[in-house]
């Protein structure tokens, strides 16, 4: 009787070690210092999380890092977004951000793809973080979705497939796990997944093309998106046997990784967020994610118990749904196989090399100009550049303020680069939006990152008022459906509000640089 009463302890406690790898973030303490050790104390384990109102840099990101893997077990694997462009969790100012997704859309040289993801893989290894949930593989749509915009390598299923291939190659071959996302595919879903459950019937032609480029490329993890396509089964995907059955039927054998259970829009559709994470481990996800593991850092002290205690709940669901057979015990085996298996390929240890992040910066410096030259595209009006003004007159600079309507976006945080840029060669008069123009103004530059609400272009609406007594030149520096309506003279879609973008711009509009760009979406119109 003893025997057997232990034997039924080692196989629970198996069985949660084993869970626990499926959940994530972890419960290590990542972030040093007394709040950590207050939810520790308060809670029995760590958050799981690097806050960035503590880690404050790369390199102090490097040395938390550091520090975590030495108590590691299996070996410390951080994951995080850093897509380039409009999605990046390591912001900080002496971080180059790359342009993203859509730019290298534009330029379409699948060994600059290349070039992008080993770059941006050097500056996370070096930072210590080797999991990246990147690349984007859905398809953008005319007009732009919200959830994805320029995050989408553009709307051509090979194109994208080409590029998104490139992408993986480049990150994992510095070291870093790549994602592909957001499985089966966003595209023609018109709601943002951050806010409501996208529900389509079909799946647009060759959206499976990418992900399929993506596990022929050897990506470590796909995610699984919280969309319904009922072509396939009337299930959220991430809750979808079905669904993860096409995914594997692609020859993919690596970690399922879910969308983020807590979000609201995601889990509700599923009776909660312990009933939601059952039921995707039961129908075939390998790791459920309950947040990103680098975190703004916003949260009290209360909402970080909380976060804490939502993730044992998790795992006390998981465990109950193994031990009441609504999931399998072979089934969860398997998942941990593959995590441990991650771990292995792509997690440090205190003995791991890591790249300095001054030269791995070097790089990314060098492939974000490269991009950006590449990439910067005249919709519109290339027989008006270089732009040349009358003497005695200044360029208008007049940028039309965010809408702020897009959850998964970091980059409207990017500083305005455009007006002292454009001052290295032009008197610059910088304009509020509605502002009245002086005489002395020759042309006006309309500038915007996030402007559109619905089918509206706030940008285009003021090039339209601008328009009528002066000449104009629109940027788009995010989704390039800005500039969708606008009259003015000259519309340049820069796809990227960080500073090799706006460089790039401002050397095409002075004619030190050519424009070769294309815009990669089909049906756009102007």
């Amino acid at each position: 009787m003893h025997s057997r009463t232990t034997h039924k302890g080692a196989g629970a406690t198996a069985l949660r070690a084993e869970v626990e790898l499926l959940v994530r973030p972890g419960q290590q303490s990542l972030t040093p210092g007394g709040a950590e050790a207050l939810l520790r104390e308060e809670t029995g384990v760590g958050s799981g999380r690097i806050g960035k109102n503590h880690v404050t840099s790369a390199a102090s990101l490097r040395s938390v890092t550091r520090a975590a893997s030495g108590t590691a077990f299996p070996a410390l694997l951080v994951n995080v977004n850093q897509e380039g462009g409009r999605l990046n969790a390591l912001d900080w100012p002496e971080v180059v951000q790359l342009p993203g997704s859509m730019a290298l859309g534009a330029a379409g040289d699948g060994t600059l793809a290349e070039r992008a993801g080993a770059a941006i893989g050097g500056q996370l290894r070096a930072s210590g973080v080797t999991w990246n949930l990147a690349p984007v593989c859905d398809l953008a749509a005319w007009p732009s979705q919200s959830a994805v915009g320029t995050r989408a390598f553009g709307s051509d299923p090979e194109q994208v497939a080409r590029l998104v291939a490139a992408f993986v190659r480049g990150l994992q071959t510095a070291g870093v796990a790549a994602t592909a996302k957001h499985f089966p595919g966003l595209g023609g879903v018109s709601v943002d997944p951050h806010l409501a459950a996208p529900v389509v019937n079909e799946l647009p032609d060759g959206a499976l093309l990418p992900f399929r480029a993506a596990v022929q490329a050897g990506t470590a993890c796909v995610m699984v998106g919280s969309q319904t396509v009922r072509s396939i089964e009337d299930r959220p995907a991430l809750a979808s046997p079905k669904t993860i059955a096409v995914l594997r039927e692609l020859g993919f054998g690596g970690v399922v990784v879910s969308e983020n259970l807590s979000i609201p829009a995601v889990h509700e559709p599923l009776g909660g967020l312990p009933r939601a994470a059952v039921a995707a481990v039961a129908a075939g996800v390998d790791l459920v994610m309950l947040d990103s593991e680098i975190s703004r850092g916003r949260q009290t002290h209360l909402e970080q118990v909380a976060a804490v205690r939502r993730r044992s709940t998790v795992v006390q669901a998981l465990a109950d749904a193994v031990e009441s057979g609504l999931i399998g015990r072979r089934r969860v085996a398997e998942a941990a196989e593959r995590v441990r298996a991650l771990h292995g390929r792509f997690g440090i240890s205190p003995s791991t090399v890591l790249p300095a992040c001054a030269e791995t910066n070097t790089v990314a410096g060098e492939v974000a100009d490269r991009i950006a030259r590449e990439s910067v595209t005249v919709v519109r009006g290339a027989r008006h550049l270089p732009l040349v003004l009358a003497p005695g007159t200044a360029l208008a600079a007049v940028r039309v303020p965010d809408v702020g309507q897009r959850r998964a976006d970091s980059a409207r945080q990017a500083p305005d680069l455009l007006p002292p840029l454009l001052g290295a060669g032009y008197p610059v008069i910088p304009l509020p939006t509605g502002g009245e123009v002086p005489d002395s103004v020759g042309a006006v530059v309309v500038y915007g990152y996030d402007t559109r609400t619905g089918h509206r272009s706030g940008a285009a609406a003021e090039a339209a008022r601008l328009a009528r007594r002066h000449p104009v030149v629109q940027i788009a520096f995010g989704d390039v459906d800005d500039l969708a309506g606008s009259p003015a003279d000259v519309l340049i879609a820069a796809y990227s509000p960080h500073h090799a973008s706006a460089a790039a711009v401002t050397a095409v509009l002075s004619g030190h640089l050519r424009a070769r760009g294309s815009v990669p979406v089909e049906g756009a119109t102007w």
